[in-house]
């Protein structure tokens, strides 16, 4: 059974210590690439980070650059907004599209859960009257 989260979470692949792209960054653009990640799944920006933030880090636009190099990202622009796009993210993370579904479907079945518990609670109640 999948176990759904309010929390959307990045995903990060176990095989990340060998993967080719990841091998010719530095650890600071993974560091640069971690930080925006958790970013666009908090925001649910589909893999878009936006220039602004990026910049905010430490050598965030040389990092960036970096990242584009080896192919972890690609310069993008979303409504007129300067910024990265994750190489290939909906093929790794969730979109948002999707996590908004997993959060109803989760929320109508604790709405569900509770209705059943009520439900239960009031008639072992009432065999106690």
């Amino acid at each position: 059974m999948r176990v759904v989260s309010d929390i959307p979470w990045f995903k990060v692949d176990d095989t990340i210590h060998s993967h080719p792209k990841m091998r010719r960054a530095s650890l600071s653009a993974l560091g640069l690439w971690a930080v925006c990640g958790s970013y666009c799944m908090s925001y649910k920006t589909d893999g878009f980070a936006p220039g602004w933030f990026v910049v905010q880090h430490r050598c965030g636009g040389k990092l960036a650059a970096e990242l584009v190099r080896v192919g972890l990202w690609e310069n993008a622009t979303r409504d007129g907004e300067a910024g990265y796009q994750f190489h290939d993210w909906l093929d790794y993370q969730q979109s948002a599209e999707e996590i908004e579904r997993d959060r109803i479907r989760a929320r109508d079945r604790q709405r569900q859960s509770r209705a059943r518990l009520r439900q239960g609670k009031k008639g072992a109640d009432d065999d106690n009257d």
